[in-house]
């Protein structure tokens, strides 16, 4: 039977329930989007691509990618955006040998990079490198073999050019340029960057300019800080030397 209580739960308490409900859903989505908001990068970060260990290439995947095929280098890069916030990094090897293709903990050696408002190419990320010998890793692209790996699409106010950079077997590597955007803080290296121990090094050994060199994965740069590491404990030990006697 119906009674008049029942009536009121139903036409009162219930719709403010579900009205509390809605308002609760409400405000999370809010407090959501609010924390997406806030996740934009405002500073030049490190890149964190990785490899897809399951992928496997298709006809659809090698008829794009041999459209795009067209540089001279032995490897070309390729890049597509999969989706709004990851990025799709192809590495097709051209050549008709194997190739050995190195990483950081199943990470490329990669960084983005976009146009500045003057039109030059400027790393918006850069790399930190391992400190840990287990860390390097290295494995055989066949010849016309495909390796792809994925890495964070940026948002900001700029529209620019976006592409990335490849280190690889000391030689670099550029790919096809998309449209994309970030903010213009991404071009400034952050000054927290020396508090890692391994650069607070280099620049020390060396200079800003060599730690520049490093960190945007110019070649020959870890050679040049060897070399620097080399002569500064030669100096560290005469200098010792001189003390005992």
């Amino acid at each position: 039977m119906h009674t008049l209580r029942d009536t009121y739960y139903t036409q009162t308490v219930v719709p403010h329930m579900r009205n509390r409900n809605l308002t609760y859903i409400i405000g999370v989505l809010i407090l959501l989007l609010t924390f997406d908001l806030n996740a934009q990068t405002s500073e030049m970060e490190t890149n964190e691509n990785r490899i897809d260990r399951d992928f496997v290439s298709s006809a659809q995947v090698r008829e794009k990618i041999n459209g795009q095929s067209n540089t001279e280098n032995e490897i070309n890069l390729i890049i597509e955006k999969a989706n709004d916030s990851l990025y799709s990094i192809y590495v097709f090897n051209k050549t008709t040998d194997s190739l050995k293709i190195s990483s950081q903990d199943w990470h490329l050696f990669l960084i983005q990079e976009a146009k500045n408002e003057n039109g030059d190419w400027k790393p918006i990320e850069y790399w930190k490198y391992s400190w840990c010998g287990n860390s390097y890793l290295s494995e055989k692209l066949k010849p016309n073999g495909l390796l792809k790996t994925e890495s964070k699409v940026y948002n900001g106010n700029f529209e620019t050019q976006i592409r990335f950079k490849l280190l690889n077997d000391n030689k670099v590597y550029y790919s096809n340029s998309l449209v994309g955007f970030v903010n213009f803080s991404q071009f400034e290296i952050p000054n927290s960057i020396t508090e890692y121990r391994t650069y607070k090094r280099i620049e020390n050994r060396g200079s800003s300019e060599l730690l520049k060199k490093i960190i945007f994965l110019e070649p020959n740069a870890i050679r040049e800080f060897v070399k620097k590491e080399e002569a500064y404990l030669e100096k560290m030990s005469e200098l010792r030397k001189k003390n005992r006697k």
